[in-house]
């Protein structure tokens, strides 16, 4: 259970990794250290929340989906720019 808990915790990583870059480039705002600041709050309290939400999982099965699966949607919207 120890390695599913560090993966789920990797994971949800990558998930606020993914999602401050996405915040960071398209947040409203002209200011650049604003869409920097809005990035980084934004993503540590949402991925703090996925967190507490992966972990409540029932098994360990869908601990690992909740973990990776929802932030490759962000990662393709950014690359081909639809955002």
């Amino acid at each position: 259970m120890k390695l599913v808990s560090c993966l789920a915790v990797i994971g949800t990583l990558f998930g606020g990794i993914v999602l401050s870059m996405l915040i960071a480039r398209f947040y409203p705002s002209a200011d650049p250290l604003e869409r920097v600041y809005g990035a980084i709050f934004l993503s540590v309290i949402i991925t703090m929340g996925l967190l507490v939400y992966n972990f409540s999982a029932l098994n360990w099965r869908k601990l690992l989906v909740r973990s990776y699966s929802w932030w490759l949607l962000p990662l393709f919207l950014m690359m081909a720019g639809w955002v």
